[in-house]
């Protein structure tokens, strides 16, 4: 009896102790989440190519047309190229697998269909953008290293608690601001907002939230791309499970953006002069001179058991830096609900190196398909599949060892 009532005391002493100091639920802080969320910005799960590889340390180019004037003075190599993120919430949700985001046409509707996942607005960027400690989030939130992270294929670890248990058919990053430090107005410098702070540069959100080709009338039905960027799951994807059970689980949701950085440009109609920004390369969906850009970011989302993931070693690689080894489920959208190939990322990815040197992590037992894929129309997007073989991991905790030629040729693979 003591015993207890010096536990109930404890924790009551705890509380009303810490509760001055933050607005965190206390007594969920003495048991350990069994949930981690790792956000990663590289179109590879593993090892992605560093910001030097990536066409010679140049940003690529949008394909030069009369509707497009691309001003590339003072450009930026692509190691340099300041980059800043503010990412304000991430959800998931288990609502119907082919749910359409245009169905939510109210907050109500939102709480709905959205589990809050984290809340936690985080800012990421490689280069100060004020000197103002006090006005500088990215400080705040240790944001260079967070970047660092985010880009390095371990992926930063974004804050989060517990969700219920359920399968899990959606997620959606909400992105404030995706901001890049070069943009050129006609030949001058563009000075656009991030975090309330004057900065070189724009942010390109509102170019990213509709793809290039649409029209006035479906904007104002259609839901942004950007706030969230959104990943559901198709027929033939691995059931997204969090158990009730405690099983510690890995919650990656990744995104394109290291390796398809573009710089496109639009005539800016209140001045008559070319608007050059840095977006995403137009790999999937096309941009002549449109204002928006969109199409080209994607999702995915995957959850990893530590204690049942294997890993897959593949022989067989000529590094080239535009060769890839991708990894997806082997009947995901074989119902023709969607092109694997176009509207999903790999489940897992990785740049084709030398000989044996190409490992794909934290892998689930079931039915693959790999891939060697090629980027043949050199904008940074391994679009282009040169042939893919079944895998099979039926073992937890082992590697698997398959041999795949890749990088060799631009016409056939393994």
């Amino acid at each position: 009896m003591k015993f207890k009532f010096f536990i109930i005391f404890l924790l009551f002493f705890i509380v009303v102790t810490c509760k001055k100091d933050t607005k965190t639920p206390l007594v969920g802080l003495l048991f350990n989440n069994k949930i981690t969320l790792i956000l990663k910005g590289t179109f590879a799960t593993d090892r992605p190519l560093s910001f030097e590889e990536i066409n010679n340390n140049q940003l690529f180019i949008d394909s030069i047309t009369p509707t497009e004037v691309i001003e590339i003075s003072g450009v930026p190599s692509y190691d340099s190229l300041p980059i800043y993120i503010d990412i304000g919430e991430i959800r998931l949700s288990t609502k119907a697998p082919l749910a359409d985001l245009s169905l939510i046409t109210s907050e109500k509707d939102s709480q709905k269909f959205w589990d809050v996942l984290s809340s936690q607005r985080q800012v990421f960027c490689n280069q100060l953008y004020t000197y103002n400690s006090e006005l500088n989030s990215c400080l705040k939130n240790n944001g260079f290293v967070g970047l660092e992270m985010l880009f390095n294929g371990i992926g930063v670890e974004y804050p989060s608690r517990d969700v219920g248990s359920g399968i899990y058919l959606h997620s959606g990053i909400f992105f404030r601001s995706l901001f890049f430090g070069y943009a050129k107005l006609g030949s001058s410098d563009y000075i656009g907002k991030f975090d309330n702070q004057d900065v070189k540069g724009i942010d390109v959100i509102r170019f990213l939230n509709y793809d290039p080709d649409v029209d006035s009338a479906a904007i104002t039905v259609l839901p942004p791309q950007m706030f969230p960027l959104h990943f559901k799951v198709y027929p033939g994807i691995q059931n997204l499970e969090i158990y009730q059970e405690y099983i510690p689980t890995i919650i990656e949701i990744r995104f394109n953006l290291k390796e398809n950085l573009m710089l496109h440009s639009f005539k800016e109609p209140n001045s008559g002069n070319f608007l050059t920004y840095v977006g995403i390369s137009d790999w999937r969906k096309a941009h002549n001179g449109q204002t928006y850009s969109g199409g080209n970011l994607l999702s995915r989302m995957r959850m990893i058991y530590p204690s049942w993931s294997s890993s897959i070693r593949i022989s067989g690689g000529t590094y080239t830096g535009r060769h890839y080894y991708a990894l997806y489920y082997r009947s995901e959208c074989s119902d023709g609900s969607c092109n694997k190939d176009l509207d999903l990322l790999p489940l897992s990815a990785t740049p084709v190196r030398n000989g044996n040197d190409n490992i794909l992590k934290d892998i689930m037992p079931g039915s693959y398909l790999l891939q060697c894929r090629y980027d043949e129309v050199f904008d940074g997007y391994p679009e282009k599949v040169l042939s893919e073989i079944p895998v099979e991991i039926t073992e937890k905790n082992s590697e698997i060892q398959i041999h795949c030629l890749c990088g060799y040729s631009t016409s056939s693979g393994c």
